[in-house]
Order: structure tokens, then sequence, then C-alpha cells
């Protein structure tokens, strides 16, 4: 499956759609300009039937009009094979509601053949252009031609010549221009122009995608980043539809987080572990299909909408429709729903246009807005709904759909398909229709408006209206939804083709009904029938385990076996069973697809089959600890598996159960699958963590568990980095030393941890999980930093590559050689888990001391033997000395008594 085509086929179908219309109130478009913009190859010319390349005979003309031509093109050089742009106009416009005829650039290639370009200018002014890609290298030679117009006089529309009245009761639209006198636009035709095409390519703009932690708004500068800012739910997505194009998918412009990184997390319920008397029971609040409370049903350029209860300034709890932050959770608004407060549920993007003067809706802005349905099947409403502000722009009443009947069957992109039934409640049958209709256009808002008005200005909204004829009157329905309901369960977005699944309980026998229904005309085009008593695997598990794409329609049938139909005939393609005795027969309540591959879920984990034959391409089963689980697959204990979601090449698979059984097991969690292999990315712990939206590179997932809504993605980082402030001695060592923490709101001033260790180390910081994993075998480690010096003479020297600890801390020796002032810098570069953050320190290096060494006196042979000898003398001063020393002691000893 090419994801962007399908965007792009289901936009083509809706179109289709549009243009059928059955009983329905088509509004006329206005005629567009001329054939402004077309490619070399393919030249078009409209000349409308009054537009002249010589002045009729016998005309006077009120003015002649001449002007100066140019053509403009670029870039200039150019490479081979690149898209240039060429620009002509003239001096003087045709003026209001007029255009220029039969513009014609003569482009001669360097072989000497010719490609020649006709076209006509915009209305109002004299401009045009096309895109042309020379193939040949060397120099072209452009020319740009004008033949000349007349213009009769007049009232003029659009380009179109009304009446050549001066007076008229027919024209009443002020946008008309009226012209007075014939004119006469002389030709002319400018210089020839060289081109020169290169082997090499001309480089423009980089396109360069973010790598690094990012928000929003999204400067225009950076407009190639709209590939990967894709918002919540995608054009595509509609209520019912569980397949690759409802929410099981997020969109091809969706990327997801790449680690378990939470970025931040809120509780929003009361739920877990009670504790004390009642044991290991736990306390499970909230709807189990959404996770928990507070996911958001839209997201649009980063901001969140949802639903939430709680007590705001000490009054009692609300119900408010809140608006948050997706990277942050910080909250833009909260509207008591008591005063009005609306949560949207889609979003519509519309082409800006600007009417004033036709063509020059170029420089429109795109519109949006923000819409929901509100109410039951006989008293529903639009609500348009400001994005910044949750105040409601638009009210509208919608007409009556019928008992049974379905406001919003299915969505795309600003247009709804609604089921309109007069007959019986629970069955399409006569009296039914599919309605389509654009959230654009008047509607009554009035409270006293009768149903009859109503109808008369929703008229103006519907673009289709087709009758459809589908019997089922027959068949029970076994816990299913209405087949209404199911009318865009599987849609092909190539043909237009949707297919009706039955499970059916009838004389006893269990059986299904497959029904294909052309969307174009209402009509059914193939019916597959069949029960317990003829096949094997006759009846289809649930319409959940179904989806539609590439021309067939796949659906999961009991015992194990997923069957594809020819989407155009009925006609089983191939079968293929999941033969993994004895737990692989049951399937879960989802299924997804990605690339031609169709992914089945189940008890014994994922598996992955080819669209076009059925071949199983890999199976994952998720290993289970012992005794916690009764599954098996090939013998070996796994965990279950269900709610899979498709995004951007990755699965997103949780461990869950048709009816968990209280304490439910251990070791559930959140699975992160690669798509074309099957190879487990991470996995994080939580019990039935539920992804509910994706945007941005970020995933929402809840779990009503835990009553914990937790928000994935990048989380920015800071680092900091410091070196001793004293001097320091050249050629001694001193350390430098930092820190590098995560700033995410969930755990701000944590320390920064590798993408490889990010599960276990979010297992341990939000889910109680122990530090070193469920086993005690896991280490955790931390990021890489890199630390360089700028030395006295600005060069730059790398010091070393470290890696963080576990407290984030970092440190290592640096012994500088040379003197001076130095800068200090540590990078870290970031990782799939955090943005890039740095720091600087200052260092002073000063010149080591110099050692002063004295001497030893040389004395020369001569000096020797000339100078004293005064051995003797100083053995006689040493005589002397010791006789004193005598004498005075004797003299003491005699005084004593």
């Amino acid at each position: 499956m090419n994801l962007t085509n399908k965007d792009r086929y289901f936009a083509l179908i809706i179109t289709t759609i549009l243009v059928i219309s059955s009983g329905a109130m088509i509004i006329p478009a206005m005629a567009t300009e001329s054939n402004h913009g077309q490619v070399a190859g393919t030249p078009q010319l409209v000349v409308p039937n009054w537009a002249y390349q010589s002045v009729p005979s016998g005309v006077t003309l009120g003015y002649t009009i001449n002007s100066i031509p140019f053509l403009s093109f670029t870039p200039n050089p150019i490479g081979v094979n690149q898209m240039l742009l060429v620009n002509m106009w003239h001096t003087y416009t045709s003026g209001e509601n007029r255009f220029l005829a039969a513009y014609t650039v003569t482009i001669t290639k360097p072989d000497g053949t010719q490609d020649v370009i006709t076209l006509n200018s915009y209305v109002a002014d004299s401009t045009a252009w096309f895109n042309y890609i020379p193939s040949e290298l060397g120099t072209y030679q452009l020319q740009f031609t004008f033949p000349g117009e007349y213009f009769p006089q007049g009232w003029y529309y659009n380009g179109i010549l009304l009446t050549n009245t001066t007076t008229s009761t027919v024209i009443t639209n002020s946008t008309c221009a009226y012209y007075p006198s014939n004119e006469w636009y002389a030709p002319d035709q400018t210089a020839v122009q060289n081109l020169t095409v290169q082997q090499s390519p001309i480089i423009s703009w980089p396109l360069t995608l973010p790598t690094d932690y990012w928000s929003r708004p999204i400067e225009p500068n950076n407009r190639g980043w709209w590939s990967i800012a894709g918002n919540y739910p995608w054009a595509a997505a509609n209520s019912f539809a569980q397949s690759a194009t409802s929410n099981n998918y997020m969109g091809p412009y969706v990327t997801p987080p790449l680690t378990p990184h939470i970025v931040w997390s809120a509780v929003s319920q009361m739920s877990g572990i009670i504790g004390g008397e009642a044991g290991q029971n736990a306390n499970v609040v909230g709807p189990s299909s959404a996770g928990t409370a507070n996911t958001p049903s839209v997201i649009y350029m980063g901001r969140c909408y949802t639903t939430v209860t709680k007590s705001l300034y000490g009054g009692s709890p609300q119900t408010y429709a809140e608006c948050y932050d997706l990277q942050t959770g910080q909250i833009y608004y909260d509207i008591a729903t008591a005063n009005g407060g609306i949560t949207p549920t889609h979003i519509a993007y519309w082409a800006g246009t600007d009417t004033s003067v036709p063509g020059a809706a170029a420089d429109a802005a795109y519109g949006v807005e923000l819409n929901t349905i509100v109410g039951t099947s006989t008293s529903a409403r639009l609500y348009k709904i400001n994005p910044v502000n949750g105040a409601i722009t638009a009210n509208i009443t919608l007409p009556s759909f019928g008992t049974g009947g379905i406001a919003e069957v299915g969505y795309y992109n600003g247009y709804y398909l609604s089921y309109q039934n007069s007959g019986p409640s629970t069955f399409v049958e006569v009296n039914a229709y599919l309605i389509n209709w654009t959230e654009q256009g008047g509607s009554s808002t009035a409270a006293t408006a009768t149903a009859a008005q109503i109808a008369s200005a929703f008229s103006t909204r519907i673009v289709s209206n087709i009758s459809i004829t589908v019997g089922l009157q027959n068949f029970k329905q076994l816990g299913e939804p209405s087949a209404a309901q199911s009318l865009l369960n599987s849609y092909d977005p190539v043909s237009g083709i949707g297919v009706i699944q039955n499970r059916y309980l009838y004389g006893g026998v269990y059986g299904t009904s497959l029904i294909g229904i052309n969307y174009l005309t209402g009509q059914q085009i193939w019916n597959y029938t069949s029960s317990s008593s003829q096949e094997t695997g006759s009846s289809p598990f649930n319409m959940a385990t179904s989806l539609s794409e590439n021309g067939m329609y796949f659906a999961y049938f009991e015992q194990g076996f997923w069957k594809a139909f020819n989407i155009y005939t009925g006609q089983i393609v191939w079968t293929t069973q999941i033969n993994d005795y004895p737990w692989g027969e049951f399937e879960l309540y989802t299924c997804a697809s990605y690339n031609g591959m169709l992914y089945a879920i189940g008890y014994t984990g994922v598996w992955a089959l080819n669209e076009t034959n059925g071949a199983i391409i890999w199976h994952y089963a998720d290993p289970a600890m012992p005794f916690e689980t009764p599954y098996t697959s090939n013998g070996t204990s796994v965990y279950s598996m269900d709610e899979i979601k498709s995004i951007g090449g990755l699965l997103f698979v949780t461990n869950d159960e048709h009816t968990p059984t209280l304490p439910p097991e251990r070791g559930w969690g959140l699975n992160c699958l690669n798509a074309t292999t099957g190879a487990l990315e991470w996995k994080i712990m939580g019990t039935r963590m539920l992804v509910a939206a994706a945007s941005d590179g970020y995933l929402i997932a809840g779990s009503n568990y835990d009553g914990t809504v937790y928000t994935l993605g990048k989380g920015p980082s800071a680092t900091t980095v410091s070196v001793p402030q004293t001097q320091i001695t050249a050629g001694t060592t001193a350390v430098i030393s930092g820190i590098v923490l995560d700033k995410s709101p969930a755990q701000p001033g944590t320390p920064c941890i590798s993408d490889a260790s990010m599960a276990t180390w979010m297992d341990y910081l939000h889910l109680q999980m122990p530090i070193n994993g469920i086993y005690g075998n896991a280490t955790i480690t931390g990021v890489p930093v890199s630390l360089y010096a700028v030395g006295p003479s600005g060069n730059e020297v790398n010091i070393a590559t470290v890696t963080s600890n576990i407290d984030g801390s970092f440190g290592c020796d640096w012994t500088p050689t040379t003197a001076g002032n130095y800068t200090i810098y540590a990078v870290f570069a970031g990782t799939d888990s955090y943005g890039s953050s740095s720091a600087a320190a200052y260092a002073y290096v000063s010149q080591a001391p110099t050692t002063t060494v004295t001497p030893t006196p040389t004395v020369s042979p001569a000096q020797a033997q000339s100078a004293p000898d005064y051995t003797m003398t100083i053995i006689a001063t040493g005589i002397a000395v010791i006789i004193a020393v005598a004498i005075v002691g004797f003299l003491m000893l005699r005084k004593r008594p």
C-alpha cells in the first residue's frame, strides 16, 4: 500500500461522489480562468468566441494600446531535468474581468527542435506563467509572442463578454466591468533570450527535516516540514471505519516516537491497586475503548482538544471542553459545557479563495475549521469551534435523518456522509439514502425554524443524495452495529466500493453475508453468502477485523481464517489460516496495514500477511513470564495482544484480552514493532496502555488501569560544564565536569539516559518497576557528551567524548600545554529521546614557573697553586679553642663547695 496514493485516491473518490447528485441542489462553480500554468508538452488554449487577433472590418476603435512585453525565466543557468519557472506579462493589463489570449512562448532546443507553449493570461491582468523541464545540455532560446487582441465594448464577467450594449437590465452583478469603447491591443514580441542548461543541478533552498527537538508554530521558511507535521485525525479517518483508513492508521504525515520516552503525564482518574482490605484487586475506571479520560479527539497544530470532568476554582465538578499543549500539557482553555463548551472531533481543510479578483487566489490563506456533530439522528447540530479560544463560530441545525438513520456515517476533510432512513430502524431497506454534504454553506439556526425551512437551508450543503436499496431483513445481527453503521466499515478508495459485513444466525445456522455496494450509485454489485453447513470458517468474526485497500477486501473468519475478496466481484482471492494451535484460532478486535502488509492480532501475537497472496511474512509473539498467562505459541508462554496502531512504519500493540480477568496479567505493556520485519523496537510496561492519538512525533496513550495519560516523544535537555576557576598551570592536569539533564515536564531534573535503556528507565520512573529490570539484569547507561576546547590561538582541540553516569554527571581529565585563555565546551548532540543541549566554561592556563639553579665555582690549576694554604692556621685555632674550654671548665669545678 502506498500511503500517499491512498490519501490521493480517497480524495478522488470523495470528489467523484460530490459531482453525482440525485435530487440534490448543486451550487454552480464560477467559470475558471484561463489555462494558466500549463506544462510544456501539454499546451492547451481556450479562446472565447468574442476574441479576435485582428480588428474586424468597419470597426471604430476607441483605443489602440501598445504595450511592452516581458519574459522572465529562472534559474539561469539550470541543471538538466530541473524545473524552470517561466513568467510573462505586459506593461498594460487587459483590465478588470478581461484577459489577454493566445500568449505564445517558443522554446528552441539545442538540437533545433521547438516546443511551443500557448496559454492565456490571468483574468484582470496581463500575467501568465508555466513550468518547463529542459532535457538537453546546451543553450535554449526562448521568445514570447503576443498576436494582438480586439475587445468589443460591453460588459465583461470573469473573462466573458456578456453584452455589447451600454445599458443592460440583465447584468446585475456588481463585479462585472463595463468598457464603453472598442479596444485593440497591438501585437508585440520580446527579443530572443538564452537559457544555459548544464549537467550539474542548481542547488536551491535545502530541504531538511528537523532531527532535534522542535515545537509549533512552524515558521514558513521551514515549509518542507509539512511532510512530518500531520494532525489527528487525518483527513481520511471516519467514525465507523475500522480499517487502515481509520484511526488504526494515523495517516501518512504523522511520525511516531522512536523511543518510549515520556514527555509528560497526568493522572485523570482514580485507578489502580486499592490496597488494604481490597487485597490485590484494582479499581478500573473509565471506558476501556478510550483507555482513559483526557485523551484528545483532535490534535491540531500542536494543540489537543478533549472533554474532561473536574472541579475548577473550588466549584462543583463540571464537564469542560479543554484544549492543552501536546508537548507540555499546558492548558490553554477550559470551557464548561454548561456554558457552551464544545469539543471538536474533525478537522476540515479548505483552499483559500479570492473572488474579488479571479485568478488572484494564490495569496489567499489556507482555511482550517474544527467541527463536530452533536445530537441524535433526529435532532443533530453541526458546530464549528475556534481552535484558539474554543468559541463557537457556527451552530447549524441539521435535518432529521430518520429513525435508524445516522447523521455521521463517514467523514472526509469537510465532507460528511450521512445515512437517511425512513424504513425500519435496524436494516437498510427502501427509502434509504446516502447523503454527502459539506460543512461549508448556509443553514438555518433559528430555534423556531420549521423542518421544511431547515431542510431547505440544508439543501445548499448537499452535493449528492444517492438512493440505496440493500435488503437485510432476513439477517439477525449478533452483537454487531446496525447495517447502516457498517456502511463505511470497509471501502476501497480507488473503486469507491464499500462492503457491508453481516454475521448472522438464521435457521439455526451461523453464517455470513458480505454485500458490495457502489458508493457512486448506491447499488449492490455483489453478494457473498455462506454458512457453517457449507464451508469451514464461514462466519466473519467482527467488523473491526476487516479492512479494504488495493482492490481487495480482507476479513477474518471463525476458526483462524483470513480471507481476501476481490472488491469488484466478491470472488475469494486467497484464504490463509493462522495455524498456531490451540490459541491461534482466536482473533481480537483490531487489525491494521502498512506497505502491502495486513496485520492480524490475537492471543498468540501479531501476524503479518502479504496482501497479494496471503503468505505469512512474519509472526511476533510477546514472551510471557511463567505462571502469568494461559496462552502459548509453539509451546512457549506468550502475552495476548490487541489494539494495534500503524504509525510511520512502526506498529504500536497493546497487551490485552477480550475480557481481562482481574487482577490482570503482570507483564502487560505497550509494544513497538518494526512494521516491515516484526522486530521488537521496545516495550514499556503499563497495564492496557492504549494508543489514543499521535501527531508531530508524539504519541498519546492512556490506561484506565492506572488512570494516567502518557505522552511519549522527544523532550528538551540541559547540559552544564565546569572547570577550576583558579588558574591552571600549563602541563598540569585539571578536571572538567558537568551534568546532562532531562527537562521534560514528566521528570524535570532527572538524568538523560540512553535510548537503549529508555524502556527500563521509564518503567522505573513512572511505573514503579525495578531500576535494573524485572529480572535484575538490566543496566542503565547514560548518553555521550563531547568535550572540546578553544585555546588562545583560536584552534579547536578535541578533549574527549565521555558517557554520562546514571545520575547524569560526566567528567574527564584535561592537561593543557599552552598558556592562555580557554573556552571549554560540553555538547550533548541529542538522541531519539532528547533534544540537543550544550554549555561553556572558561579557564585560564598560566605559564609554568622557571626553576633557578646556582652554579658551582670553578678554580683553575694556576689559581689553586697561588692561593694561600690556611690548613695549619685552622688546626691551631681549633686547638686553642679546646684548651680555653678546658680551663673554663676546671675553674668552675674548683668553685663548688
